[in-house]
């Protein structure tokens, strides 16, 4: 064997070392190297926004860096628990997901169904994603309760202002609404659409009393609950 052919041969030897090195390297790190992952310090119930002083890094195989578990502690922050999570485990994504997407609304909200009458609730044409201002009425009476003439007064109170609307439903609790309608590809044009009588609302906490207590009126003491389209 001539020297041109053992250099060829040795060269090759060399690559071929290099890359089985490289190779080797890359499998150990990917098996056995490791990385720091968040885990819950202790288990977290269903229903709980994630803050940062719930969890602690720990050590785990890097394999796990292309599975679909959480890799930082600041991607889970703000986010809701929908199932229990349990402690010193990794934590999936399907574990947590943004408030809205699990409650209808912020956390920062109250999520409240309200029964609402077409004829004072814009026709019952009210769409997920508008803003609603929420009015009382009350007929004003004296103590006796028999109404002080035969034309009435009544006492107009805005209980709620510029509401989120979530979700709007009519009276057997099927979707509704315009929105619901133009989903739909098999109604008819000339057919109307299903009036909302049902409506979830997104309220502050503290809004929720006078909310319910006007609902309460409207059912029980002949007091009136109109809904209007806030002003953009």
């Amino acid at each position: 064997m001539n020297r041109g052919a053992q250099i060829l041969i040795g060269i090759l030897s060399i690559v071929l070392s290099l890359a089985a090195g490289l190779y080797g390297r890359n499998t150990y790190l990917k098996e056995v190297s490791t990385y720091q992952v968040p885990i819950p310090v202790q288990a977290i119930p269903s229903y709980t926004v994630l803050t940062p002083e719930l969890f602690q890094m720990r050590e785990m195989p890097r394999a796990m860096e292309t599975l679909p578990y959480f890799q930082t502690v600041e991607e889970m922050v703000g986010l809701i628990s929908t199932s229990p999570i349990p402690a010193d485990l990794p934590i999936a994504k399907t574990n947590a997901v943004s408030a809205s997407l699990f409650r209808l609304a912020d956390a920062n909200f109250e999520v409240v169904s309200i029964p609402v009458k077409p004829v004072s609730a814009v026709g019952g044409q009210v769409q997920i994603g508008q803003r609603v201002n929420l009015y009382q009425l009350i007929e004003e009476r004296p103590e006796g309760g028999k109404p002080i003439s035969s034309s009435p007064e009544f006492t107009v109170e805005m209980i709620a202002g510029s509401v989120l609307v979530v979700d709007v439903r009519n009276s057997q609790g099927a979707q509704a609404g315009p929105s619901n309608r133009q989903g739909n590809q098999t109604v008819d044009d000339n057919e109307p659409a299903e009036q909302v009588q049902i409506l979830t609302l997104a309220l502050l906490p503290e809004s929720v009393q006078s909310v319910l207590d006007a609902v309460a009126k409207a059912e029980k003491q002949g007091g009136l609950l109109w809904t209007t389209l806030a002003r953009p």
